[in-house]
């Protein structure tokens, strides 16, 4: 009696110390695992267990939502992660966007297609929390997406470019041109807003300026009782 429990609670705890072994390989993971990588991960005593028995200790770690199932990708073995879709949809497109921007529809293509009906959801929820960040339209570029901000000297090159052309056409060099937009950008009292306001500014003084049509009917109002006085003193 005493042998067969003592052999029991070797077995339980055997059983946890592989749950124990399992849970620390999936949390060193960057992504799901296979059941053959994760036995090939696992220190040397666990490594005895089969295919089929490892698959069912993950089984039922998934069924005690310990652990998370993945679909096959790329083998006909299950795949079991410590961490919810959501959490490795967005490791993938972080990944796709490692290069560079890209389209929605090009960062979809570079997913897989189980990825496929989260992807939308976590873009948003990254993009909401800086992760990712959304790129405003380029020409003929639609919007994109990237690890980092947009970078301004893009729009303003593309922007720039075309203001160049229209001065051109006015006659000015390219030369006055770049010499001109150096001098502006390095004047600290210029912004391009600045115009606006000083014409703002000009017109309020212009309605605070006394009517000039209103001071000569004044002027002209005082000049009959000058004359008066005047005749007066001459009698």
């Amino acid at each position: 009696m005493t042998q067969a429990t003592d052999q029991t609670t070797t077995e339980v705890s055997q059983a946890s110390d592989l749950v124990a072994a399992i849970q620390q390989v999936l949390q060193a993971s960057p992504e799901p695992l296979t059941v053959s990588r994760i036995r090939a991960s696992l220190p040397a005593p666990y490594r005895q267990a089969s295919i089929e028995e490892l698959t069912d200790v993950l089984r039922r770690q998934v069924t005690a939502n310990v652990l998370a199932p993945y679909p096959r990708y790329r083998s006909h073995q299950e795949r079991f992660w410590d961490r919810p879709m959501p959490v490795h949809v967005a490791e993938l497109l972080r990944a796709a966007l490692g290069e560079s921007p890209l389209s929605w529809s090009d960062l979809r293509r570079r997913l897989p297609v189980y990825a496929h009906e989260k992807a939308q959801t976590v873009l948003d929820e990254q993009v909401a929390r800086g992760a990712i960040h959304r790129h405003p339209r380029l020409g003929r570029t639609g919007e994109r997406f990237g690890l980092r901000p947009a970078d301004p000297k893009n729009y303003l090159r593309s922007e720039l470019a075309s203001v160049f052309r229209c001065l051109e056409d006015l006659g000015f060099t390219e030369v006055q041109l770049r010499e001109g937009a150096l001098e502006l950008l390095h004047d600290e009292e210029w912004s391009p807003a600045r115009p606006a306001q000083d014409i703002g500014r000009a017109h309020e003084q212009h309605e605070e300026l006394p009517n000039l049509a209103s001071v000569r009917s004044t002027q002209d109002a005082h000049l009959p009782q000058k004359d008066a006085d005047t005749s007066q003193l001459a009698h």
